[in-house]
This record gives structure tokens, sequence and C-alpha cells, in this order.
């Protein structure tokens, strides 16, 4: 696969709080802002974009309606997004379409366009002029994958084992502080590299494998934090670590991605962390 692409701006037009809007992007980058200023709109913006890439690389495109008429490109399902599609239109007038436009490092673009209400479109710009048509060839031009840390909170005391769908689903919806121990008994390839950050970072504290306990109608998974002290059940640790845990779940389980958000990652962690 061709190297990663960055973001390097992002144009928004009529898209919720912005009627005309332009993102410039770094290496690294802190939204701070009152409430109401758009650091919610540029989220979900990429949340949307982060859905809409997903099912580009792994489905082919088909004809959509883009600014300019029909156009090949992929239909993006807002509902399957933690997104409220009642306001995506600035001001909520949905008489003209919204757009946001992801210019890349290798100078592609990418265009989200809503046409009409419920409605969402991707559309993949290249540079040559050639409209990509398999998986295949959109990763090739646009490798840009994002990941991100919903808004996490402390995790299930009872969570229930599920299966490997849903907790691959957890890595991208705010139902992941819920599916935790299934993230990592679905996905243990990376543990051992989350157990020695998780202990280097927060020194005294380790955590262990989740194991499932079967007696239970619903099968249910723990994971146990060995101490000093007697290992506990990470539900009886404090909040801040549960949520350090995810946090570091997260970065770990996307460490290959393009672009990486985390938002509101102080209502239980320090400034510090």
């Amino acid at each position: 696969m061709s190297d990663l692409h960055r973001f390097t701006r992002v144009e928004f037009n009529r898209f919720k709080a912005f009627e005309k809007f332009t993102l410039h992007l770094r290496n690294f980058n802190i939204l701070v802002g009152p409430n109401n200023a758009g650091k919610s709109t540029i989220l979900a913006a990429f949340r949307i974009l982060a859905s809409a890439l997903r099912k580009a690389s792994s489905r082919k495109s088909e004809v959509v309606s883009g600014p300019q008429g029909s156009v090949y490109g992929y239909i993006v399902d807002l509902g399957a997004i933690s997104i409220a599609e009642e306001n995506i239109f600035y001001n909520y007038d949905d008489s003209q379409p919204a757009s946001i436009r992801f210019n890349l490092s290798n100078k592609n673009e990418l265009l989200l366009f809503f046409p009409e209400a419920g409605s969402c479109h991707l559309i993949a710009i290249n540079n040559n002029g050639k409209t990509p048509h398999s998986p295949k060839e959109f990763m090739k031009h646009f490798n840009c994958p994002i990941g991100f840390v919903p808004i996490l909170g402390p995790v299930d005391h009872n969570e229930v084992l599920y299966e490997k769908e849903a907790a691959r689903l957890a890595l991208f919806n705010y139902r992941s502080a819920r599916n935790f121990r299934n993230i990592w008994y679905h996905y243990p390839d990376k543990f051992e590299e989350f157990r020695e950050v998780l202990s280097r970072t927060w020194p005294g504290m380790d955590i262990e494998k989740p194991i499932v306990d079967y007696s239970h109608k619903n099968a249910r998974l723990y994971m146990f934090c060995p101490e000093s002290r007697i290992p506990r059940e990470i539900f009886w640790a404090g909040f801040g670590f549960q949520v350090w845990c995810q946090m570091l779940t997260h970065l770990i389980q996307s460490s290959n991605n393009s672009l990486f958000l985390i938002d509101e990652p102080d209502i239980y962690l320090q400034s510090e962390l």
C-alpha cells in the first residue's frame, strides 16, 4: 500500500455552524474555543468522512449526484453515524446543498456533498483526472484512514460477550465504553503493546487479557488489574484509569491512521495526561 496521505485543508460550505469556513491543518492540531464556536462541527465532518472512507475502501463506486450533476461516488449512510441529521445545513436552511472539501498532501481532494436533508455523497477528486472505481484504486490515491477516540465514560459493570462485528463497530462509535473488554477479546494482537504502554504511563498499574465467565445466561467478560494489593476488576478501578485504558486502546488500535482525533479528553483525565 502507498504511503499515508495527510489532510492539509478543509473547506466548509453551509455545513452546520459554518456558512463558509476554511481550516488549515498541521501535523498536530488543538481545537479550543467557547461553546458554539464550531469545534463539534469540525469533528462531525471528520466522523462522516471516516465512515465514508470505510465504505469507499470496501465497495465499488456508483453514480451519485454532485455539485455539477451526476458523478461516480459513494452514498454515505448518515443514520449509522452519531450525527444529528436535522441540523446538517447552516441555519437549518436546506434549500441549498451543503458541502465539505478535504485537501490531501498528494493534491487529491475528497468532497462530502449534502444535496438534501438526510442525504450525503462522497466524491473522490483525483488530480490526474481519473475517478477511482475499485477499492484498490481508491486506496492508492486516497490512503487517509481516520481514527478517533469517542467521548468516553466508565466501563460497564457487567459487560456481555458480543459478536466480533459489534466489537469492531465499537471502535467507531459512542458505544465504545460499553464494549471495552470485547475490543481486546476479539482483537488481541496488540494487547502486549497496550499493556506495556499502560504500565509505563500509569505507574504501579497492570492489566490482564479479558476472560469469559460462562456461568451467566449471557456470557460476561472481565479484565483484572494486578496491583500491589489483590487484583481487582477494571470496573472497580478509578474512572480516570478506566478512561485512560480506553484512550490507549483507541490510540494503539488506530496506530496506522493518517489522522487521529481525540474528543473532549479532559472530562475524566487531568491535563498532565
